[in-house]
């Protein structure tokens, strides 16, 4: 039988409540200048965490959506300006994913030792909880996708831990090429039990807080992959 329906895709939390919030926004709920829910009322609206709540607030300021006033709360912005360029990153291009992966190398490392210092315990528990659930499809080869999210989402919440702005702001630019670096990695059950492997050491460093070590895994752990991105790229 000729297939008509496109198969569906798994989505993570924050992408759910993302697209939701976004089009809220682009059908008019609400409009320029209007305040829109705070986290408190988004995370109970949605049944999710504050940490998935803000991840997804990020991406819709990162997408020009919204802006925060300190003490006032968050705001819809004004259409966006043509004339202001950011940058385009093509998340289908290999050549922009080692461009990612060697930014990733550059500032991922500090960012998780700021986090090791700055991160909650219920931040812990949520980067466990994305391990334990990429642990649950270690080896099912139909299962990339939610892997693959479930790594995006375990760096997003480490920036978001780094308590520093642009980190989160530099997380969200680089989302949709890192899922595509993700999904490649990924496809290889061998690049899967490694990536594991270093998330457990992370969070092992967070939980003694102890940033030097945070700092060296994660190095290793994107220097790793970056290399592995490169021979592709080689390759193609």
């Amino acid at each position: 039988m000729k297939a008509i329906f496109s198969p569906l895709q798994w989505k993570s939390r924050c992408t759910v409540v993302f697209e939701a919030l976004q089009e809220k926004i682009q059908t008019g709920f609400w409009k320029p200048g209007d305040r829109i829910y705070t986290e408190a009322q988004l995370t109970e609206a949605f049944n999710v965490s504050r940490s998935t709540v803000r991840e997804a607030l990020n991406l819709l300021k990162a997408s020009n959506l919204i802006y925060t006033v300190p003490g006032l709360g968050t705001f819809v912005s004004d259409a966006p300006d043509p004339e202001k360029k950011g940058v385009f990153l093509d998340a289908t291009n290999l050549r922009d994913v080692l461009h990612v992966m060697e930014f990733r190398v550059g500032y991922e490392p500090y960012c998780a030792a700021l986090a090791a210092e700055r991160i909650t315990r219920e931040e812990i528990a949520e980067l466990s909880s994305c391990v334990r659930r990429q642990e649950s499809g270690i080896s099912a080869e139909e299962k990339c996708a939610e892997f693959a999210d479930m790594d995006v989402s375990f760096h997003g919440l480490i920036a978001l831990a780094a308590r520093n702005v642009l980190f989160s702001h530099s997380f969200d630019l680089i989302r949709e090429s890192l899922r595509k670096q993700q999904i490649i990695s990924a496809s290889h059950p061998e690049r899967r039990k490694k990536a594991l492997q270093y998330h457990e050491q992370i969070i092992l460093a967070f939980e003694k807080r102890d940033k030097d070590q945070a700092q060296l895994v994660m190095y290793e752990h994107v220097s790793e992959t970056k290399n592995a991105i490169s021979a592709l790229l080689k390759e193609k």
